[in-house]
């Protein structure tokens, strides 16, 4: 069974289903080598997030690796590694320790000898045992609203880390209310 139906499993048995992916996308001008070294490495996310104020690594790198991110903002998340391709990418249960809440797919895709494609889909999962009026509302107002420009921003910081090799800053591209709210440095 391919791992993602798997996971639909998962959180299907906890009365979850998926909400429609969403993902983003940046070309990065440097190899896809380079970009896999800046986010295989253990607490990537201190030099690569914009609303990451600390990575802790418990486990890392490879597949049943485990870190957990801490954003500006106060939340805490642990990220599961699920699978892990050398060179590629890997694949990650996201969410705060209560319970995962998302799946996450992390991509590198060759253009040329010298630039890729770096990307994240990210699937969120929603109660399924709440009304409907109040599903779509999460979903519009959560999901499709708050995702598109949190994946944005890190894209985005991968991308500056890979071609400038200077960490991104808080809320470079951006702030974000759920994650970092403030000011954009």
């Amino acid at each position: 069974m391919p791992l993602m139906e798997q996971h639909h499993e998962i959180f299907a048995e906890q009365n979850m289903e998926p909400a429609t992916p969403i993902s983003a996308s940046v070309s990065i001008a440097a190899n896809a080598s380079d970009v896999w070294t800046a986010i295989s490495d253990a607490g990537n996310l201190k030099r690569l997030h914009p609303f990451c104020e600390r990575n802790e690594v418990e486990r890392w790198p490879g597949p049943n690796g485990r870190d957990h991110i801490y954003y500006y903002s106060g939340v805490h998340y642990q990220r599961d590694v699920l699978s892990w391709q050398e060179e590629q990418g890997y694949d990650l249960m996201v969410g705060p320790l209560s319970g995962k809440i998302s799946f996450a797919r992390w991509r590198i895709e060759e253009s040329t000898p010298s630039a890729c494609t770096f990307s994240i889909e990210v699937t969120s999962y929603i109660r399924n045992n709440v009304s409907s009026e109040d599903r779509s509302r999460y979903e519009t107002t959560v999901i499709k609203a708050a995702i598109p420009p949190y994946l944005d921003a890190v894209v985005q910081g991968v991308a500056y880390f890979v071609e400038t090799g200077n960490p991104v800053i808080r809320n470079q591209f951006g702030a974000h209310k759920i994650y970092s709210p403030g000011p954009q440095n």
